[in-house]
């Protein structure tokens, strides 16, 4: 065998071995993984846990800092809502489970100081219930759990503590994962960017709405707003299938109707109230 023949058959070997790291990284669409944590509630098994439910898994570079307190207030803010919605939060950072459970009262401490926004008063408008931390954080110390998902990004900066010491810490992952545990959408933030809550509860929303109802969103689509035939729906159908009494059509592939079975009342009101 030639020198030439040698070098393409081991470059071969190579891609083929790093063919199922590549494939590993997990996609919408895959079955989230199972995992057994320690959180600030006991121990948790994922799939137990979440049982028939909606679930937003987030984690968090790590506890007592700035960004991440004021991200969990907000998480917190919005568990009436998410009940409401058949959803779960589940939150993770290398932290112990001691640690977290010293945190949770800076975090409430913190809300309760903070004003609600006007846009969070509107998602929240008619529903009440408690908005303390009451939902699981887990402690995965050796980045189990984090791995499994991809939320540790070794390359992602800030890669140091308060004191300067290097430490290893999560990136601010989003996924949202249904009833099935498949993987409808995930977000990516940076250590320093708080994420933006109000547009994780739009897809949330968006996602739930189109699996009920087989719709689309479209861009910049807020609860409430018109949503987007399939097209695999005749035209002759559209009205008996949705209970509309007319929709609208902009292209052959592009017919909109209001979101069916949300709203009652006229359009000022649609914008102002939610079932």
């Amino acid at each position: 065998m030639g020198f030439h023949t040698k070098l393409i058959a081991k470059t071969l070997v190579i891609f083929w071995l790093a063919l199922p790291l590549q494939a590993y990284a997990l996609q919408i669409g895959d079955k989230a993984p199972n995992f057994r944590a320690d959180t600030t509630q006991g121990e948790l098994d994922f799939y137990n846990w979440s049982q028939s439910q909606w679930v937003i898994l987030l984690s968090h570079p790590g506890d007592f800092t700035p960004v991440c307190t004021t991200e969990l207030a907000e998480a917190a803010k919005l568990q009436p809502l998410l009940k409401k919605r058949n959803t779960k939060i589940l939150t993770l950072s290398a932290d112990s489970v001691e640690d977290h459970l010293e945190w949770v009262e800076v975090i409430n401490n913190y809300k309760n100081k903070t004003t609600t926004t006007d846009d969070l008063k509107n998602l929240l408008l008619g529903i009440d219930g408690d908005t303390d931390v009451n939902f699981p954080i887990i402690s995965d110390p050796n980045l189990e759990v984090a791995t499994l998902y991809g939320m540790y990004h070794p390359k992602a900066l800030p890669n140091a503590g308060s004191f300067g010491g290097e430490e290893k810490s999560t990136i601010r992952a989003v996924f949202i994962i249904d009833p099935k545990k498949n993987i409808q959408a995930m977000l990516t933030y940076p250590k320093n960017i708080g994420r933006n809550f109000n547009e994780i509860v739009r897809t949330l929303e968006a996602l739930q709405i189109s699996d009920e109802l087989n719709v689309s969103t479209p861009a910049n689509w807020e609860f409430g707003d018109d949503v987007i035939v399939s097209n695999d729906i005749p035209d002759e159908d559209i009205k008996e299938k949705y209970e509309v009494e007319e929709y609208n059509v902009f292209e052959t592939f592009l017919r909109t109707i209001k979101q069916p079975g949300h709203y009652g009342g006229n359009d000022a009101r649609r914008k102002r109230v939610r079932n």
